[in-house]
This record gives C-alpha cells, structure tokens and sequence, in this order.
C-alpha cells in the first residue's frame, strides 16, 4: 500500500482547485496516494460560506475518511499541537506552503527535500501553474465537467461558441464581503478596485477591437446589481448570469479569447481553454492600488501583460 498525501481544502471554487492541481501534481512525484479533505476547513470557518465544490468534476482522488481529517473546534486544536510538534520531527507528519514577508507566496518546490511521515497533510493555495504544468493534460481531464451535456442545451453555450467571444469579468465588494468587513474604507477600497479594473478592461477591448474581427464581450461578475456603473457601455456586452458557478465556469471556459482579472475563478476559467489560438490579456502587478496577488509566480507567462 503507499503512503498518502491528504490535502486539506479550503476557501472557494478557484482556490480549491488550485489546491486540487498542485495535489495531485505532488502526489504524483512523491509517489503518494491522494485523498481530500473535503470538510475540516469548511466545518471550522462555517461563517465564510464555504463549501467543497470539486464534486463539479471528474476527478480520480480519494475523499480522506474521518480519521485523516481534524473536524471541529477539538480536531482543529490538534492539529496546530501536531503542527507545532512537527517542527522537532525527522519525518514530517505536515508541509504547508512557505511564504514571504507580507505572506505573499511563490512557486517552490521545497517540499521535495524533506522526509515524510506514511501520512502527508498539505496545506497551502499554491496558485502558480508552476506546479502542475507537468501534468497538464491530466488536470484538464480531472477538470471535466459531470454535467457538461446538460450545459451544452444553455443558449448562451452556441453564443459564445458561434462567435468571436471574449470573457470579460468584474470582481465587485472584493474588500467588503460580509458583514464583518463592510467598513466606510473597505467599502471606498472596493469601489477603487472595480473603478479601476474598469479603466483596464475598457484599454483591453480597445486593443482586442483593432485586432479581432467582430468581437462579441460576454461579461461575468460576482455582483450585477450596479456593474454598469463601472461599464457604462451597456450595448457592448452580453451577461452572463446563470446563478450556478459550475454553469458559469464552464461557460466561460468556450470562450474564443479572455480579459483576466486577479481572480481564480477567472484564471481557471482561461487556462482551461482549449482555443490554441486563443489571446488573453491580464493585469501587471502594479496596475491596481489596493490589490496583488498573493503568489508571485500567479500569472502564466505565454498571457499578456496591461
């Protein structure tokens, strides 16, 4: 029997598969069985509506049983003694992603050099394709969609597949989400944000008009209710809407070319693409005021930079 890798999931449908393509990435060089932990994180933070979303797919891991999982408040406890323990051990029971001053993260493949109990836990975003580049392939077949034949009968799927279509995104509220954080200067930074990815969205499509013919501009967000204050240019985009993350995801994955904002969500949906000849633009580091990205090895190199 070999030895596991339990990776402990977390956070929303981008970031868990992030989470889930680095696994099996590791898994897979350390020669390690890979199961998930589909609910310690989920039962602690229960204040963050959360939830596991990977069930959207096909993929081949193994949900972790009980006892390689650290649920509730006691089993949350233990497992930050273990953590800490861990630190004095030859053998590893843990690794989680290293980070930088600021906790900003980068693409390292430390873990490679240590010794490791039978069970590995793994914690970490590890938001670089760094990681799984080498198993490409297979993470787009862990990807596939169970529903893909249901999401082809939506009549924007032959919309965005009949035409020269760009996914565009807004992300709104991004420092305002939830009630905790719902602050006159966490309020005021989200509208900056949206202000300004609205001044790099409207400079891509620019740049997109001159070079593709008869573009169709589908746009997705995480809040409809007031997008058209930051595009103002309703005529210019087809919503899309369909209030199922798995159904939008998929959608936006048929685009033909993409207009990629710091979001995984996005990211995700871009990089699963099978348009070879496809184009894609995202934002340099330093074009919003508030906001980076965590990792700084976040971006594919082949996109380009605004």
């Amino acid at each position: 029997m070999k030895n596991k890798l339990i990776f402990r999931l977390s956070n929303n449908l981008g970031n868990q598969m992030f989470m889930y393509a680095a696994a099996y990435a590791f898994s897979k060089q350390l020669n390690r069985d890979l199961y998930i932990d589909n609910e310690s994180s989920f039962v602690v933070y229960k204040n963050r509506h959360t939830k596991y979303n990977l069930n959207f797919f096909e993929i081949t891991a193994n949900l972790a049983s009980n006892d390689l999982k650290y649920i509730g408040i006691i089993g949350n406890l233990k497992r930050k003694l273990y953590k800490r323990l861990d630190l004095f051990k030859k053998n590893k029971l843990f690794y989680s992603e290293l980070k930088k001053e600021g906790k900003s993260t980068f693409y390292n493949i430390d873990f490679m050099n240590k010794n490791y109990n039978n069970n590995l836990f793994i914690e970490g975003y590890f938001e670089s394709e760094k990681y799984f580049m080498k198993y490409k392939n297979e993470i787009k077949n862990e990807f596939n969609f169970k529903n893909k034949n249901e999401y082809l009968q939506n009549p924007l799927y032959k919309d965005i597949k009949n035409s020269n279509s760009v996914c565009i995104c807004l992300r709104q509220n991004r420092f305002s989400e939830g009630k905790k954080q719902i602050t006159s200067k966490n309020t005021l930074n989200s509208e900056t944000f949206s202000n300004e990815q609205s001044v790099y969205i409207i400079k891509c499509i620019k740049i997109i008009e001159s070079k593709i013919q008869n573009p169709k501009f589908f746009l997705w967000s995480n809040d409809y209710k007031k997008i058209f204050k930051f595009l103002p240019d309703k005529n210019k985009f087809t919503i899309v809407n369909t209030n199922k993350v798995d159904l939008d995801l998929f959608l936006m994955t048929q685009a033909k070319h993409y207009v990629v904002i710091p979001s995984s969500f996005n990211w995700w949906g871009c990089w699963l693409s099978d348009n070879e000849n496809k184009i894609v633009y995202r934002p340099s580091d330093s074009f919003f005021s508030n906001y980076k990205t965590n990792n700084v090895d976040f971006w594919p190199e082949s996109w380009i930079k605004i």
